[in-house]
């Protein structure tokens, strides 16, 4: 996936500089939390070859996603569990 493709996807840029990775050098990532403490991640700028391939990560490192569509599914569908926990909280609240 490229890098336009995950900004497409509402991913937000992460920076981290070398005072911080002490690795000797600057790099960034990104990420989107798709609810509390599920987070999708980026491969860092510096893993990222000539063919800008972006991996996406979710917080269980087991799980790598490679394709678009499959990231942009998922997104989707923990937007669509959002909105539901959104609609039944206004709900609850009207009584």
């Amino acid at each position: 996936m490229s890098e336009q493709e995950i900004l497409t996807l509402g991913f937000e840029k992460t920076y981290v500089n070398d005072d911080e990775s002490q690795n000797g050098y600057d790099y960034y990532y990104y990420q989107i939390e798709l609810i509390k403490d599920l987070v999708l991640y980026t491969s860092a700028s510096d893993e990222v070859g000539a063919d800008d391939e972006w991996a996406v990560y979710m917080s269980e490192p087991d799980c790598e996603l490679w394709d678009y569509k499959l990231v942009k599914e998922l997104i989707d569908v923990f937007s669509k569990i959002k909105d539901a926990r959104r609609e039944v909280g206004v709900s609850k609240e009207n009584g």
